[in-house]
């Protein structure tokens, strides 16, 4: 295995901030020209990953480039796979087939697929309580990266029905809880925590200031005006600096605004006469197969903040319940099945059949799936963190029918600083996902191993 150095396991976790009224505070991002300013210093090399795992597997013949090999954006864009999506990044992206799971399916493969996910270890049990038999590469990693006591950002996109929250693991059988409420992350971002926080402390000050940053016009942006102002008047601010502010700046308007807009999305096809942040906590929104890509690209957008201000050098995503029943509004769904019967090719929660029509559906779904890994990927790109990080996309089985654990796809995008390949498609030859993990987390300047702790070569630059 070609080795690399350790630069972000320094466990520092350098933060600057632009302070406002209201006791808010806004991370800043690098400035090479004011490390006192930064995010981190010049000379620091942090490392960052966000794993996202994805349900109810994909059609391998639809998704995948016919071949392995270098990957350009005229290739993918002639491939019409679902991964053609992703061809503007074609130049970030390794895209990796022929990884198993150490584990057998004996029960629920949605369940057992999602323990070893992020686990690369075999399952203890079956169904909802499946437990891990170690730890996850997110809590590794966090243990290594981040400051001590500052766990993985740990999220979950979608509505909970069978098999929920079970790819982030302390340790065996320790499931970690995972924030649905992209709201609450951003409370969290710009120090409205409230109750002893870095914020606000008063509960009522927190819910009131916020609740106007995202419903009305005004923004975090507009309470730290006057430190911002202060810091564009700096003759020291290069050009550069310059634009990744506004990169910064502008981003979270966007996430301000996208919450309010899903909140009263939410509010008008449910018919709750609640606010549209109140909207965003515990809504059912599997009838409306748009929701859950739009709660995805939310959570997507405040990782890359969090990543770009330092908050946090590790996120995970749980995309859908195991057993998810999202309805996706896609052309060949007009019947109006749940993606997991979807994967299932028939209308049963056991079975497997071979419906033509489900198939077809299926494939879309994966198409526009990609399309919310593609808006992920803008902004990481936009906030310059491909040579500094890894989004690694998976799924926790191969495809729906067979539920099988061969053959896992995989999608990355970033080089972790350089230690891997980009522009490639390439073939694990049956290695297990531990192994791909292990190397991920080394990559990314860990010592540790996950699973059987071997290594996966054929990723590395």
């Amino acid at each position: 295995m070609q080795q690399h150095g350790k630069p972000g396991a320094q466990r520092a976790n350098r933060r600057a901030f632009l302070r406002g009224v209201g006791g808010v505070a806004l991370g800043l991002p690098f400035l090479e020209g004011l490390p006192e300013r930064s995010a981190w210093a010049q000379d620091d090399a942090p490392r960052f990953m966000f794993f996202m795992v994805a349900a109810c597997g994909v059609v391998r013949n639809q998704f995948f480039p016919g071949s392995t090999g270098a990957l350009t954006t005229a290739s993918l864009q002639a491939e019409g796979k679902a991964v053609s999506a992703l061809a503007d990044h074609a130049a970030n992206l390794l895209i990796v087939d022929g990884i198993n799971y150490p584990g057998r399916l004996t029960n629920c493969g949605h369940a057992q697929g999602l323990v070893q996910s992020l686990t690369g270890a075999p399952v203890e049990g079956g169904g909802p309580g499946s437990k891990a038999t170690g730890i996850s590469a997110d809590m590794l990693l966090s243990g290594e990266l981040n400051p001590s006591g500052v766990d993985p950002l740990t999220l979950y996109g979608g509505s909970k029905f069978y098999v929920a929250e079970r790819i982030s693991f302390s340790g065996p059988g320790n499931a970690r809880p995972a924030e649905r409420n992209p709201y609450n992350v951003y409370r969290s971002l710009v120090g409205l925590v409230g109750n002893g926080g870095d914020g606000m402390t008063d509960p009522d000050e927190v819910e009131g200031t916020a609740n106007e940053l995202v419903l009305r016009e005004n923004s975090i942006n507009d309470l730290i005006r006057d430190d911002l102002e202060s810091l564009l008047a700096r003759s020291d601010l290069s050009a550069a600096d310059r634009d990744r502010l506004d990169v910064h700046l502008t981003a979270v308007r966007e996430i301000e605004k996208g919450m309010g807009n899903v909140g009263t999305t939410i509010c008008e096809e449910a018919g709750l006469n609640v606010s549209a942040i109140e909207a965003l906590q515990n809504v059912n929104y599997s009838a409306n197969g748009h929701m859950i890509e739009d709660f995805m690209k939310l959570h997507s957008e405040l990782v890359a903040w969090a990543f770009a201000c330092n908050a946090n050098r590790v996120a995970t995503v749980q995309w859908g319940d195991g057993t998810d029943g999202t309805v996706y509004n896609v052309p060949s769904n007009s019947r109006k099945w749940g993606f997991h019967h979807i994967s299932h090719r028939m209308q049963d929660d056991v079975n497997s059949g071979n419906d033509p029509t489900a198939e077809a559906a299926h494939a879309e779904i994966d198409a526009l799936r990609m399309e919310t890994l593609k808006h992920t990927l803008d902004h990481f790109a936009a906030r310059g963190l491909f040579d500094k990080s890894a989004v690694v996309w998976t799924n926790h089985v191969s495809d729906g029918p067979s539920h099988s654990f061969n053959n896992i796809p995989y999608v990355i995008a970033g080089n972790v600083g350089g230690a891997l390949k980009q522009g490639e498609y390439v073939s694990g030859d049956g290695a297990s996902n531990a192994a791909l993990l292990t190397t991920l987390v080394r990559a990314a300047g860990a010592s540790g191993s996950i699973g059987d702790g071997g290594t996966l070569d054929a990723i590395l630059a």
